[in-house]
């Protein structure tokens, strides 16, 4: 052989060597290493899009089921082999990702088996179960496992899908869970439930493309969070501007040196391909839509620091309450206050609170703890009898909160009476995004709840999501009360004139 042939004979020999052991020469980001080098049980990666989340999800995978951890590795390490279960939305996705990203492509097994993160030499094409009605799709891989450099068993990986239900995720004794995007509230609760005999592990790795669910808020306050967006892996130095806020790119390098991936050109093809709502969402990981905000406008278009003087005594102010439950996983009572500038038609959102788990009577403290000449408008739930005969209204009205006197609706449409324009949502959301649109809506600084509701009030399937919305729709009955907003001088007159009188004699203050 010639030393040319034997210089190819090399040359191929390592191409097929790095080709079948992906994962010694894995290469990642800062935020990459953070990630595998937290040692909580309950972790979690937010990313946007194309930035390496699965990729890190899948690395850890390989390192848990092989044994085989990197010099740099300071994270969790398993001295026995393990069972995992990792999945994502359905049985497509997860073979055409995850299997993908793991075993090698599944269309060409034959030749591409052992070209993912698991190594050629730690798989058995025998030791693999195809998955019934899923085409090249496998359901279990045994994974030969090492304890320092010593086959000591072998690791059992299980493909799993959310679409097939809590079911297919449920294990005697499963040490990992690798959950690829959201899951449902059940299959996050299986997978708590399979680890609890093991004391196992579950990580989480997603772009929050459903806005702020219910898991989304269980992970983030509860686990150990980590988050990357684009800049994370910038391969160059630029500004990109989105929604008035320039953001500054800087080359990142690998652990090896390498630079990054995302460049002016893919911020530049994104904003093409995406609505300009989803760019946030895709770029930094932020959590934003169902099917997209249901306001847009940028923060800074409706806040405003507290006015220098108070609030003038000729504006009408206005409440809205919208009613909370007191178990644990009611939605929390919600309260605004609201005053109305008439000359420019603005309203200043300036006062509220919100309070999860109270009975009336801790909500009606609260309240009356703000003037008790403020009106309060309430949705038509609060006529709900509660036991004894009363409704829940009239229980707060016990308390001596200063109740409307009948429920919330709609301005009337011109020449109908009083009462007439119905509950419906729309309206009050199509005049909220005009006063937006206007900058004619104003929230206080100081109320930093109302901006967390705001941030994440998003649209699925054409309808605003009844999820931590409390506070938006309290916001949304009292601009669209404003007839009924009164001054603290038209009260007192009020009283004056008709200290005889029932307290609802007048139909528009309920004075």
């Amino acid at each position: 052989m010639s030393l040319k042939q034997r210089k190819l004979e090399l040359l191929r020999k390592k191409r097929e060597y790095i080709k079948y052991n992906k994962l010694e020469f894995y290469d990642p980001y800062p935020f990459q290493i953070e990630f595998h080098n937290d040692k909580e049980d309950r972790r979690a990666l937010r990313a946007g899009n194309q930035i390496g989340k699965t990729i890190s999800g899948c690395a850890q995978d390989a390192f848990d089921l092989t044994g085989k951890y990197p010099d740099w590795y300071e994270g969790i390490r398993y001295n026995r082999p393990v069972t995992l279960v990792c999945g994502g939305i359905n049985n497509d996705k997860t073979r055409d990702l995850l299997q993908k990203a793991l075993l090698g492509d599944p269309v060409e097994k034959e030749t591409s088996l052992g070209t993912g993160w698991i190594p050629k030499n730690c798989l058995d094409p025998k030791k693999l179960s195809l998955k019934r009605g899923v085409t090249d799709a496998y359901i279990h891989a045994k994974v030969k496992h090492f304890t320092n450099g010593i086959h000591d068993g072998w690791s059992t990986l299980t493909f799993a899908s959310y679409e097939s239900g809590k079911m297919a995720w449920m294990g005697d004794t499963i040490d990992i869970y690798h959950l690829d995007e959201e899951p449902p509230m059940d299959i996050l609760g299986q997978a708590g439930r399979g680890c609890i005999a093991s004391g196992g592990q579950i990580r989480l790795t997603w772009t929050p493309e459903n806005g702020i669910t219910e898991v989304v808020s269980k992970v983030e306050s509860e686990w150990s969070m980590h988050t990357a967006e684009w800049k994370d892996a910038a391969g160059e130095e630029f500004d990109y501007e989105i929604d008035n806020e320039v953001i500054q790119f800087k080359p990142v390098k690998t652990l090896k040196g390498r630079t990054g991936h995302i460049t002016r050109r893919t911020l530049e093809q994104s904003a093409k391909d995406f609505p300009s709502y989803q760019i946030k969402m895709r770029m930094k990981g932020i959590p934003v839509l169902g099917s997209g905000l249901v306001f847009e406008y940028p923060e800074e278009y409706i806040t405003c620091q507290p006015l220098e003087g108070g609030i003038p005594n000729s504006w009408p102010r206005i409440a809205a309450i919208d009613f909370g439950g007191i178990s644990k996983s009611a939605h929390p009572s919600a309260v605004i206050y609201a005053a109305w500038d008439q000359d420019t038609d603005t309203v200043y959102v300036y006062d509220g609170f919100r309070l999860h788990s109270a009975d009336y009577a801790d909500v009606a403290a609260r309240m009356n703890s703000r003037p008790a000449w403020i009106p309060v408008i309430w949705p038509h739930d609060g006529n709900k009898e509660v036991p004894g005969g009363s409704t829940v209204a009239k229980e707060y009205q016990a308390y001596g909160v200063n109740m409307f006197h009948t429920h919330f609706t709609n301005p009337p449409d011109e020449n109908k009476g009083e009462g007439t324009g119905g509950i419906r949502i729309e309206p009050g959301i199509t005049s909220m995004q005009n006063r937006f649109k206007d900058r004619r809506i104003k929230i206080y600084s100081t109320f930093p709840e109302w901006f967390e509701e705001y941030r994440q009030y998003h649209l699925k399937d054409g309808k605003p999501v009844d999820y931590k919305d409390d506070l938006m729709a309290a916001t949304r009955m009292a601009c669209q009360s404003l007839r009924h907003a009164v001054t603290e001088q038209d009260v007192f007159q009020y009283d004056d004139e008709w200290e005889d009188e029932p307290r609802n004699a007048n139909s528009v203050t309920g004075y």
